[in-house]
Order: structure tokens, then C-alpha cells, then sequence
């Protein structure tokens, strides 16, 4: 029987609006029906998922910021793994030097230090995954966009740090060049700094976390907390943050619009996002694991 299902949100759960596809809450609610747990997997925060899933009727546990952070349906932490914090700090200084656009993540809220480059990046969001909306519609609905009225600016990151006092659980940095410029900038990352791992969730973004925090190992942590056994787990996802929770579960799919790389871990694949392809997986894994026959029985 199918004993939890996870999602990825962004390219997965939410269709190019940012919002939960219709096909999709109704498949969700009938999980619950049948007393199956769905929890969400995100690079979000609380917040910027709380709003979007809030608006859908849905309220589950999120592992947030690629797994830096687990919050349980309330919004309380559960736990967290930041990185270090000379580490974060030396980081940041040196995307700032070298006048690099980044957002730092942490238990509290998401942080920018540009409101142009943040409006920018969730329009380019919008455009890659709704590109026949009119450039005027994408612009409105970036700057209305709860991931755009929510984040926190300041000019100077590091003083989350310094003057805060607050851990940075990631970092992100983002540029248009795509991997031409982030695939250097995190190999000299890497190199650099020993207790980081890097990934991404966007063609144009490259995220900084702790070695452990990865979506993978927290929902490996959460199976184990509350007695799941990944082989009779569903995970769900479209990008490569999503890869190590996807090798973990006994019944993967991959969004038809996910990176190939994603699509050649997963064990399935379903639609896309603008077609409810979280929707169209539950059903699959339903009948895969029999779960609806055997409800029947209890």
C-alpha cells in the first residue's frame, strides 16, 4: 500500500501561474481520503509555500530550502541544517564583490538584495513555463507573485549574520547566462569550500546548501521518524534538487517537463504541470500499490 507521497512544487505541483493545478488538489484530497500523508518538498521557505498551498486548501508538512529545513503543517521547526556560518558569510561576500544577484534562506524568511533582479527572475519563472502570456501579463503577475511581496531586501546580506544573528540554511545565486556562468562559479565553489553541496531548480540559478541538506536525505529522515519505508513511498519532481529523492522512493516519477536527468532517475513519468501531471501520478501509484482495493478492506 502506498504509505506517503511527496512533491516538488515548483515545475511539479504549481503550473506556470505558481498555483496548485486544479487536477492536482483534487487528487491530493482524495489521498487524505483514503489516508494517505502528502507532504511537499520545495527550495521555498515556509512562507512562500504556506501561500501558495493556503490558497489551495492545503496544509501538510514542508521540507523546505532543498531540505535545509523540515516544518511541520503549523509552520513550527522540526529541524534544520545550516551552513556554516564563516562559510555562508565568505560566500556571500564574494558573490557581492563580484556583483552577483543572491537571495539568502533561512528559518525565518527568504532575503534579496535586489527587488529589479528578484521581479525579474520570477518573471523569467513565469515565462518559461506559461510563454504564450503576453509580456505585459508576466510582468503582473511577477510583481502581484507572494514569492515577490514576501521576501525580506537588504543591501548587505551578511549582516543576517552579523547584526541578526541568524544562520544561513541557502543560498542562492542567480544569473541569466545560465550554466555558462553558474556550472563555473559552482565548480569554484566546490573546490573551495568543503562542507557545501550545490545544485539547482532553475536554468538560471544555482543553490548553496550544507552538505546534508538535500531533499533526498530529509525525506529519508522523515520516512524513518514516522515509519515509512521508501519502497512504498511516491516522490515526485522536475528538476535536479529533485534527483536524490527521486533514486530514494519504490515508486518515482519524473514531470514530463523535468530535466532529462531527472526523467532518466525516475521510474515513471507523467505529464506536465500545466496538465496536472502530479494528479495523473497519484492516480498511477494508486493503482500500482492496489491502495484503493485495499482501503476498502479497513
Amino acid at each position: 500500500m502506498l504509505e506517503l507521497i511527496v512533491s516538488d512544487m515548483d515545475g511539479t505541483l504549481l503550473n506556470g501561474q505558481l498555483q496548485v493545478h486544479p487536477d492536482n488538489i483534487e487528487a491530493i484530497m482524495h489521498t487524505y481520503s483514503l489516508g494517505i500523508p502528502f507532504i511537499v518538498a520545495t527550495g521555498r521557505n515556509f512562507k512562500e509555500a504556506q501561500v501558495v498551498l493556503d490558497k489551495a486548501g492545503i496544509r501538510c508538512p514542508i521540507i523546505g530550502l532543498n531540505g535545509a529545513i523540515l516544518f511541520d503543517r503549523d509552520g513550527k521547526v522540526q529541524y534544520e541544517i545550516a551552513l556554516n556560518d564563516s562559510t555562508a558569510r565568505s560566500i556571500i561576500q564574494y558573490g557581492q564583490n563580484n556583483g552577483y544577484y543572491m537571495e539568502a534562506m533561512t528559518a525565518k524568511n527568504v532575503y534579496s538584495n535586489s527587488k529589479q533582479h528578484r521581479l525579474s527572475y520570477i518573471a523569467d519563472v513565469i515565462q518559461q513555463h506559461s510563454p504564450d502570456l503576453s509580456q505585459e501579463e508576466i510582468e503582473k503577475r511577477a510583481a502581484q507573485a507572494a514569492v515577490v511581496t514576501s521576501v525580506e531586501y537588504l543591501d548587505d546580506l551578511t549582516g543576517l549574520i552579523d547584526q541578526q544573528g541568524q544562520h544561513i540554511l541557502k543560498i542562492v545565486f542567480i544569473h541569466e547566462g545560465g550554466n555558462q556562468v553558474l556550472s563555473p562559479l559552482a565548480e569554484e565553489l566546490n573546490n573551495t569550500y568543503w562542507d557545501i553541496a550545490t545544485t539547482s531548480s532553475f536554468y538560471s540559478n544555482l543553490e548553496v546548501s550544507a552538505t546534508r541538506a538535500n531533499k533526498g536525505e530529509a525525506v529519508a529522515s522523515y520516512c524513518h521518524a514516522h515509519g515509512y519505508h521508501p519502497e512504498n513511498i511516491m516522490t515526485i519532481g522536475d528538476n535536479l534538487n529533485d534527483i536524490q529523492m527521486i533514486r530514494l522512493a519504490g515508486y518515482s516519477f519524473a514531470m514530463g517537463n523535468a530535466e532529462e536527468e531527472v526523467k532518466q532517475a525516475a521510474k515513471y513519468q507523467t505529464a506536465s504541470n500545466n496538465e496536472g501531471g502530479v494528479a495523473k501520478a497519484i492516480q498511477k501509484a494508486l493503482k500500482l500499490t492496489h491502495s484503493e482495493s485495499l482501503w476498502q478492506f479497513f
